[in-house]
């Protein structure tokens, strides 16, 4: 006969051992009740398996929940402890199946191929693990087995025992025994057909059974029986409890000071605090929160699965996956709206309250919550994400349980953004936003529509200059914006035409039809129309091209996919731990991860570790990791915390924990750590690091590294580099410099060398103004000419009659100036590698263009600041790189053909050129105009 602890717990008091706890379980010595915390609540006594005996502690705990308990603490604190010193008092010759508390344990007994206690002498828990199948219910079923047959006498048990098989002997007729797996597939069959009623499903089959071609036609009925084996045929369908009246009842088992707290402190909207209560039950706080924790313990216990009220939460939970509106659940269970006798509340948020894995917030229901819902949805997204992060709302929709105009609702709270039935996942930066929005849209976009379209709180002049200094953007026309992706005609025309030839044709159209006609009428490729048929709206099956019907989710691969990243043979997934892995639940993973362990869509995959097999699956929407709850209790992890799923070679996985880290922390350093990298000497070091995580060669340039963290989404990286690789950004425009292509570190900081010095802090730069030597700089006056030169200058370098001098320009930044006024944009002035300065171009409706008859205002930038240096017109500009083009003075001609004023050319190496800093000087005609 088996003996359970179940029947064990039913035993009198002399059955149990009176020697002390620790010479039972030795294990427990070292333990105090500040090392385990978790074993003080379970008796009156603090410290009882110091100074008690099972046959004194078991008068005041349950056998079951104290053994129970234990076997936790040592699943978790000794998993590599040998099971024979660890539990002495067993009988070696005793047979396993007499402990088995359940079949399953009893299989994993067989799979291991042992018999009896001595068998497992040398084993330990994570050998068990390592046993195919074994979950850690099963463990912790088989060392609770274990420390009940510890606590009992050995005499009593076999006693016990034969006493069972004198009544075994009574029986009429003895059955046959099964073997254990054959026991638990009977038992998971009947588990499976419950399940089934609980979900309405009792029709559906229960197995899904393939078998090859060409079996013999015994076999194939036998396929064919189990596949049509549904939950009727198991079990029939039971009548559920009423969860109200369940509700009810436990509430007349309650005192009035439990139903008080129940009612105030869970239920109350707001709930009472702690110490409201205290002072109206004249107790202290911590009585309260005792009565509080005891009573959270007593509904748990109750609200079982099995029970109306826990049948009711797992099928929530299968329904919200990850979210479901409240009146959606409320038209399926019509009993969530039920109020609750007692405590004046709906049913529904009674189970909010006192159940963790169920939360309504703003009428969203979430397992656990919607900050889990929240990244569960993110995950899913970021698998069906293009280039530009965008989702197609079909594809989406078809991925999830939720009907269309729910999901919509949901990722419109959520903050998404929706543009032409396409979700913008990436909207975090303006750029980012407009990429987004010009790929919802398909076509080039002005400025002013992109800047209405967005509804960002920036002018129009701002998007114009960062559109500029983006490189994802091309300007097709003067305020008109594409993506540099693009062949912006040939893909409109390819597009849109393709459509058209589909709607003509009825919706079908053979591939060489549509080539031919196409090729025939546009100067486009056939290869080009091709791979147009082939991708995006549309598809092409056995040579015809229609609309795509079912758009798929695109396979990422591993170095594409966020958090997920590199370091030589191992991959590192970051995650953050919440209550949901502390739990033991699933959750879900990029397809990028199923694809670096290679699951595909259907098949599960295990991976070894160190503790058992750990379970990467994809039989549903999205793949999932399996429970990684007996690594996170082995690190004592706590919500909250960095974690990385190690994925390492050979299918093995791990799983490390991040140490917390200073906020104020070297960005680099930051950015080091999540990407799971240790801390390294110096600023090379860490770029090149960074660069191996997202699969780049080591010597890649810093503007290829941030772009590849940009383009996968690693918003946390990216703003983290952004601050050491890019320049800051110009307080007049707002506009990035560029990138340094080195990183600029502080040893103050991160104990990382500094790298880059300050390439303008010891140049020379004593004529810096377009003037005299002095470097004087003054405010534009108000027309259109240049800070004149002082008399000084004039008397050493002498001014033709008819003329007055403007300054001296340098030929670079005559060249930003004629690209500013070619661009409509701030244009800057480089000088080699160096920043000089900027031409800032000025829209033509500027209050300073009506003043002053020129739009394009020269700035240079020097250690100290920069410096306004005056006004420069467009037919000037191209003077100065004439000349300096053809080395002779250009007199500079408007339009009329009248003088405007002339480009003095000096040669290089002159005695001007030097003490000036340039070979041309512009001098102005003057009139009424100019002076």
């Amino acid at each position: 006969m088996t003996v359970t602890s179940a029947a064990l717990g039913d035993l009198p008091p002399e059955a149990y051992h009176d020697a002390p706890w620790t010479r039972l379980l030795p294990w427990l010595a070292p333990y105090t009740p500040a090392t385990a915390r978790e074993l003080t609540d379970l008796t009156p006594s603090p410290d009882w398996w110091l100074t008690e005996s099972p046959a004194l502690t078991t008068m005041t705990a349950e056998h079951e929940a104290l053994c129970r308990h234990l076997a936790r603490l040592f699943v978790v604190r000794h998993p590599t402890a040998a099971f024979g010193p660890s539990f002495p008092s067993v009988p070696r010759q005793l047979p396993l199946s007499t402990i088995a508390t359940s079949s399953r344990v009893g299989t994993a007994f067989q799979r291991l191929q042992v018999q009896t206690v001595a068998d497992l002498g040398q084993l330990s828990v994570r050998d068990l693990y390592d046993v195919r199948g074994t979950g850690q219910g099963t463990v912790e079923d088989a060392v609770t087995a274990l420390v009940s047959a510890a606590i009992v006498r050995s005499g009593e048990l076999v006693e016990w025992e034969h006493a069972g098989e004198d009544l075994e002997s009574d029986a009429a007729t003895p059955e046959v025994q099964l073997p254990p797996a054959q026991l638990q597939l009977l038992e998971d069959l009947s588990q499976l057909a419950s399940w089934h009623h609980i979900r309405r499903r009792g029709k559906e089959p229960l197995l899904k059974v393939f078998i090859e071609d060409g079996v013999p036609e015994q076999i194939q009925e036998v396929a064919l029986r189990l596949n049509s084996l549904t939950a009727a045929d198991i079990s029939a369908e039971s009548g559920s409890a009423d969860p109200v009246l369940e509700f009810t009842a436990l509430l007349s088992e309650l005192d009035d000071r439990q139903v008080r707290i129940l009612r105030d402190r869970f239920l109350g909207r707001p709930p009472k605090t702690l110490a409201e209560l205290a002072s109206e039950f004249k107790v202290t706080r911590e009585r309260v929160r005792q009565v509080e924790g005891k009573l959270k313990e007593l509904l748990g216990r109750t609200f079982h699965f099995g029970t109306g009220i826990g049948n009711l939460l797992a099928s929530l939970r299968t329904e919200i996956q990850p979210i479901a509106a409240l009146d959606r659940l409320i038209t399926l269970h019509p009993d969530l709206a039920r109020d609750v006798p007692g405590v004046d509340a709906p049913l529904w948020l009674v189970l909010d309250r006192l159940d963790d894995y169920f939360e309504v917030t703003d009428g969203w229901a979430a397992a656990p919550d919607v900050t889990a819902a929240r990244e569960q949805t993110r995950i899913l997204l970021e698998d069906f994400a293009t280039e530009h992060g965008l989702v197609d709302l079909a594809a989406v929709t078809a991925s999830t349980a939720m009907p269309k105009a729910e999901l919509v609702a949901w990722l419109s709270w959520c903050g998404y953004v929706l543009h032409n039935d396409q979700i913008l996942t990436r909207t975090r930066s303006l750029n980012d936003h407009a990429a987004g929005l010009l790929a919802a849209t398909g076509e080039p976009l002005k400025t002013e529509e992109l800047h209405q379209e967005m509804g960002r709180e920036t002018t129009i002049r701002s998007l114009a200059n960062a559109l500029a200094a983006d490189d994802r953007f091309i300007r097709t026309d003067r305020s008109t914006w594409g993506l540099a992706s693009w062949d912006v005609e040939e893909y409109t025309s390819i597009k849109q035409q393709i459509g058209l030839e589909l709607a003509a044709a009825g919706g079908h159209i053979e591939i060489s039809r549509l080539v031919e006609s196409i090729t025939s009428r546009f100067n486009v490729s056939p290869s080009s129309v091709q791979a147009y048929a082939g991708n995006g709206d549309y598809e092409i099956v056995d040579g015809v091209v229609r609309r795509r019907e079912a758009p798929a989710a695109p396979r990422k691969a591993p170095s594409a996919t966020r958090r997920l990243f590199r370091h030589g043979d191992v991959w590192k997934f970051r995650i953050t731990v919440t209550r949901d892995h502390l739990r033991g639940s699933g959750f879900p993973l990029p397809s990028g991860v199923a694809s670096l362990v290679g699951c595909n869509q259907g098949d599960v995959v295990e991976l070894d570790s160190e503790l058992g097999t750990q379970t990467i699956r994809w039989t549903g929407l999205q793949p999932a990791s399996g429970t990684i709850k007996r690594f996170l209790d082995q690190m004592r992890a706590w919500e909250g915390r960095t974690a990385f799923l190690e994925f390492r070679p050979y299918g093995r996985f791990g799983l490390t924990l991040n140490q917390p880290l200073d906020p104020g922390a070297h960005p680099l350093v930051q950015a080091l750590a999540l990407v799971g990298a240790e801390r390294v000497s110096d600023a090379e070091a860490a770029k090149a690091t960074l660069a191996a995580a997202v699969d780049l060669p080591p010597d890649a340039k810093p503007r290829r590294i941030l772009a590849t963290y940009r383009q996968r989404g690693d918003d946390d990286v990216s703003a983290l580099l952004e601050q050491v690789w890019t320049r800051q950004r110009h307080p007049w425009t707002g506009q990035e410099v560029g990138v340094d292509g080195q990183a600029e570190t502080a040893t103050s900081q991160t104990g990382l060398p500094r790298q880059v010095q300050d390439s303008t802090t010891n140049r020379a730069d004593d004529v810096d103004d377009l003037g005299v030597e002095d470097g004087a700089v003054r405010d534009p006056a108000p027309t259109a000419q240049l800070e004149p030169e002082e008399e000084q200058s004039s008397s050493w370098l002498p001014v033709p009659a008819g003329f007055r001098s403007a300054g001296w320009i340098r030929p670079h930044e005559a060249e930003a100036a004629v690209l500013a006024y070619q661009l409509h944009t701030d244009v800057p002035v480089q000088d080699g590698d160096e920043l000089a300065g900027w031409a800032r171009y000025v829209d033509e409706d500027s209050k300073n263009v009506s003043e002053y008859p020129a739009n394009v205002m020269l700035v240079r930038t020097r250690a100290r600041g920069e410096k306004n240096v005056g006004w420069i017109r467009e037919l000037e500009a191209f003077g100065i790189t004439q000349a300096c083009a053809e080395g002779r003075a250009v007199t500079v001609t408007g339009l009329n053909g009248e003088t405007l004023g002339l480009v003095e050319y000096h040669t290089p190496g002159s005695e001007a050129a030097e003490r000036f800093r340039s070979p041309t000087r512009l001098l102005r005609v003057n009139s009424p105009h100019t002076s």
